[in-house]
């Protein structure tokens, strides 16, 4: 035992006397020789240090090196792959003898990586005289190197990090196919663990686009991570345009996978996008998003359940996938909301949101200035931005000026063109389904319509859909319309399809046809109405068909105990212009009709004299030997003479 002391003390004294002499008799100067020529053997590029080299074995193994570049791939276009203002390694000597590296130090002061994809495909991170094959990186992303086996996690198992650290570092990368490019400053990291299977910490700081992401992240065990087995995981990442912060568990190879509690708030989603390159248009819509729930994230699908979620001013619970891994990003969900607002997202006109008209203008005045439909080019571009499936269960939903109560929408957004379907509808004290769509995959955006509604309050539900405050009662309506335009003038001008109208008990608002008809046959005046300001009925009735934006209806019945009527005409939908006729239903006597005219925010009622002058003239020919003053009331003789 004591031979075996002393042998052990001789080999410890030869290696401390070998870490003292080395120096001395090695040459720096052939040290950084050899390194240089090994590199360019293993990987075909130069290797340069032009600033000072040292080297210590005790009483730790430390290298320090200034002024360190490392050479590109031929041809590519920065002249340096890496290059770095210092770097500093301190290993620990006695852990060595058993096979554990334990790093003390590993600093990178100023790296600057420049990541490249040549048109053919290779990336610049491949060297021409590796043995191992790697295919070539895809087209807008560079990946991390594959696990290299069992043997190297076995040794990699033996690491200890004390302090690993990148300070104020810059990547960028360029792929020359694609165009795509970025770059990512201020790069500040700090890694420290005991051992692959001891918890790793890792904090740090990165500048892309002009803002400054933090991260903080914590593994348990990152051996299993990256073998493929779940591990316990935090992660924090806070910033301008995103905050995220997730804990559970997940694994690193061969796809990223996790599963925990998550919380995600974006303040804009149109400042995220604006930040990650890919700009949206301008509009109203597509501000915060925040999530909490459950997450389950697998490489490019995102999901989340048992989800608390507000979208702008959307609010609700529910669940959403989301899948980036296409060609265009993929929403699904389910989701119970409060309030939905759609005209952010329907094309809103630019500026405007949606146009709604104020009370008592003829639908508001456009960008131009002009007062009617705006003339504004719509804007689709917001629904080429994903594709989507949902179910919305929503208290309230509000579309243009139209607002619905309870009710269930079925949203299906596929290549620009979105269809709402509402499957429960409750509007204005009544019942219906629904069913819109708005294409904006084309040159020219197009709109279909049609909805189906029973035991509605007719007046708001006009005013709000129209502007128009023609009508009250309780009643059904059917309704199918499409049309197409650049702008809303453009798409109202071109709407056509058909319809039918059934109101009970209901009033023509603001004025007294009845009065003005019985008035007129009694030749009191052509202004003179008779009491109330109103024309009620018991039933109105008609169907309507459209053509290029023009309303025609011709089968219109109005019963009323007063005086039933019938009625034919047109609404001028682009021009707001009414030209209508009620006519009286009354057996022997003389029935005049009145005639509606001019902007349905104004319109005039008069009596339709020409007929009245007809009426009379067929009377007088059916009494022979008679004369007009005979037959045609003396007041009606006053207004035009005897």
């Amino acid at each position: 035992m004591k031979k075996l002391l002393i042998a052990i003390l001789i080999i410890v004294a030869l290696v401390v006397v070998a870490a003292v002499v080395t120096p001395f008799f090695v040459p720096v100067d052939a040290f950084k020789a050899k390194l240089i020529a090994a590199v360019k053997q293993s990987t075909g590029r130069d290797l340069r240090i032009d600033g000072p080299v040292s080297f210590h074995l005790l009483p730790n193994i430390e290298l320090s090196a200034d002024q360190v570049s490392f050479s590109n791939a031929p041809g590519g276009a920065a002249k340096n792959m890496a290059q770095l203002k210092s770097l500093e390694v301190r290993l620990q000597l006695l852990p060595l003898l058993s096979g554990t590296v334990a790093v003390d130090t590993f600093v990178l002061v100023d790296p600057v990586i420049a990541l490249e994809v040549e048109k053919d495909g290779r990336p610049n991170w491949e060297f021409s005289t590796t043995t191992a094959t790697t295919a070539p990186a895809p087209a807008a992303t560079a990946h991390a190197p594959a696990a290299s086996g069992g043997g190297a996690m076995t040794t990699l198992a033996r690491l200890r990090l004390a302090n690993l650290a990148i300070e104020n570092g810059t990547v960028s990368y360029v792929d020359t196919r694609s165009g795509k490019r970025w770059e990512a400053d201020a790069i500040n990291l700090k890694i420290a663990m005991a051992g692959l299977d001891s918890p790793m910490s890792a904090s740090g700081s990165v500048a892309w686009n002009k803002q400054t992401v933090n991260v903080d992240l914590s593994v348990n065990r990152p051996a299993a991570f990256e073998g493929g087995q779940a591990t316990p995981i935090k992660l924090k990442i806070a910033s301008s345009p995103i905050n995220f912060s997730f804990t559970g568990s997940g694994v690193g190879a061969p796809t990223l996978k996790l599963d925990g509690d998550a919380d995600l708030n974006i303040p804009s989603l149109r400042s995220l996008a604006a930040w990650a390159g890919q700009p949206m248009p301008a509009g109203n819509g597509f501000g915060l998003l925040a999530i909490k729930g459950k997450v389950a994230i697998a490489g490019a699908k995102y999901a989340f359940s048992n989800a608390v979620v507000a979208f702008d001013a959307i609010k609700g619970n529910g669940g959403i996938e989301f899948d980036n891994g296409g060609a265009k990003p993929y929403i699904k969900g389910s989701l119970q909301l409060d309030d939905l607002n759609l005209n952010p997202y329907l094309g809103a006109t630019s500026g405007s949101g949606a146009t709604p008209a104020p009370s008592g203008a003829a639908g508001g005045t456009s960008a131009s200035g002009e007062q009617g439909w705006s003339t504004t080019p719509i804007d689709t571009s917001a629904l080429k931005v994903a594709d989507a499936d949902f179910f919305l269960g929503a208290n309230s939903v509000e579309y243009h000026n139209i607002k619905v109560g309870k009710s269930a929408l079925i949203v299906h957004l596929k290549d620009a063109r979105l269809a709402a379907d509402l499957t429960q509808l409750t509007l204005y004290k009544g019942t219906g389904q629904g069913k819109v769509t708005v294409d904006g995959s084309g040159a020219t955006p197009a709109i279909e319509e049609s909805f189906a509604l029973k035991g509605v309050d007719m007046q708001p539900l006009l005013h709000d859909a129209a502007n128009v405050n023609l009508l009250s009662g309780s009643g059904s309506l059917d309704m199918a319309v499409d049309g197409r335009g650049r702008s809303q003038r453009d798409i109202i001008s071109s709407l056509a399809g058909k319809g039918s109208l059934h109101l009970d008990k209901g009033k023509i608002e603001g004025v007294n046809i009845i009065g003005i008809m019985k008035n007129a046959a009694k030749a009191l005046s052509m202004g003179l109405v008779g009491s109330g300001n109103d024309t009620d009925f018991s039933t109105l009735s008609g169907t309507y068909t459209i053509t290029n934006g023009v309303l025609k209806n011709n089968d219109l019945q109005l019963v009323s105990s007063e005086l039933p009527m019938t009625g034919a005409g047109t609404i001028d939908l682009p021009q707001r212009q009414v030209n209508y006729r009620l006519t009286p239903k009354v057996a022997g006597a003389l029935a005049v009709p009145v005639l509606i005219s001019g902007p349905w925010d104004h319109l005039s009622y008069r009596p339709d004299v020409g007929a009245m002058l007809q009426q009379s003239g067929q009377q007088l020919l059916q009494q022979p030997g008679k004369t007009l003053q005979q037959v045609v009331p003396n007041q009606l003789q006053n207004l035009f003479g005897k």
